[in-house]
């Protein structure tokens, strides 16, 4: 009976496969939470660079309708579910002593939702506003 528990301890031939069963729940964690974070990075910076291109579109034709520049929004947005996304355009008020301009403010909200099921519980919410000093 000892030669059986002796020549059980001694064998190593699995050492490896015990070792990766280990090391892989943490890795492949750490793996998608990389993955994840560059998802909600990336998704961030389109929707900036969607914000700023609604902006300037808002500085040259100040009454467009807001369906259309929702469109180009989600044009703009890439591989972004247009579903989330949520488009206001509404007026701020201007400064004091200039009547002859309007400040038209435009906000852009995102629900970033993780692709990996139970990684993150809740969604992420993405928002970014942009002022726009229009002439009258």
């Amino acid at each position: 009976m000892r030669d059986k528990i002796r020549r059980f301890l001694d064998d190593s031939s699995g050492a490896a496969a015990l070792e990766f069963a280990l090391i892989a729940v943490p890795l492949l964690t750490f793996t998608f939470g990389i993955i994840e974070i560059g998802r909600a990075l990336f998704m961030q910076q389109q929707l900036s660079f969607a914000a700023d291109a609604a902006a300037r579109e808002l500085y040259i034709a100040p009454d467009m309708d807001p369906a259309t520049l929702s469109a180009q929004i989600v044009d703009d947005l890439f591989l972004g579910d247009p579903a989330r996304l949520t488009v206001l355009i509404g007026s701020a008020t201007g400064p004091s002593g200039t009547s002859a301009f309007d400040t038209v403010q435009l906000s852009i909200s995102y629900d970033f939702l993780s692709v990996v099921p139970g990684f993150v519980t809740e969604q992420i919410p993405l928002s970014f506003e942009r002022n726009v000093t229009v002439e009258n």
